[in-house]
């Protein structure tokens, strides 16, 4: 009987254990940072509103305490095509960012206005940075924006990835890089965002022509599902207005 209540107590004693571990993995998923691209592909008579709609939701998350940052472009050759690039300190705040009227307007006009329905990818920043870390371009710039969506070759992903953190490493300290952020996708382990601002065309070309960007390219050949161009989207910041040099 005694050996019965001992195990007895064993197992409250573990579940106790799992229960506590659970409640504070949660915890911190909740409190990790969260970033999405939120991609929009609306019809052409309604395209003002919606831009119009998404630039009082840009503007209105400037102003809220959980923003890191919030990007708003247009695909430069797909002038219906719309991207959100956002940055939250965890998930409570934006889920407070859903509540506001600015977001509400944009997700009714979603009901008429799309010619798909949104998607959203929520990302895993490989190598993010603090929000006092985060660079703007200058007054003096013409900025070059891109984001690249991968689909990689199943078996291929470690290469992938290792082969990004050392670009990581050497195109941010670049004098005419901006941005430069790469991303898994939970739950696809083949699919991978990349997105890159820098200070002008001129920054990008040199970019193109450094060993660890030409090892990048040589890479894409043997892990890619598709030929790199195919994966290039050049975008343009809608409302970019001169900032702060930093």
């Amino acid at each position: 009987m005694k050996r019965i209540n001992y195990l007895s107590k064993i197992t409250r004693i573990v579940f106790a254990f799992i229960s506590i571990v659970s409640v504070a993995s949660a915890q911190n998923k909740s409190e990790e940072r969260v970033t999405m691209l939120v991609t929009f592909n609306v019809n052409a008579d309604q395209r003002e509103a919606f831009k119009n709609a998404l630039i009082a939701d840009r503007k209105g998350a400037a102003n809220e305490k959980g923003n890191i940052s919030m990007e708003l472009y247009e695909h430069k050759d797909k002038p219906n095509t719309f991207y959100l690039f956002e940055r939250w300190v965890n998930k409570k705040y934006l889920d407070e960012h859903f509540t506001k009227k600015y977001t509400k307007d944009v997700l009714e006009l979603n009901k008429t206005a799309l010619t798909t329905p949104m998607e959203i990818l929520y990302l895993n920043d490989i190598s993010p940075l603090p929000k006092n870390e985060l660079k703007n371009p200058l007054s003096t710039d013409a900025p070059v924006d891109l984001v690249v969506i991968f689909k990689v070759k199943d078996g291929m992903q470690n290469t992938f990835i290792k082969q990004f953190e050392k670009s990581i490493v050497n195109s941010r300290p670049e004098s005419g890089n901006v941005e430069f952020f790469f991303h898994t996708l939970p739950g696809d382990n083949t699919k991978f965002v990349l997105y890159e601002r820098w200070r002008n065309q001129a920054a990008l070309d040199f970019h193109f022509a450094q060993p660890y960007t030409k090892e990048l390219f040589e890479m894409f050949k043997a892990t890619l599902e598709k030929p790199v161009e195919e994966y290039l989207n050049f975008i343009t910041e809608i409302g970019y207005s001169k900032r702060a040099d930093k």
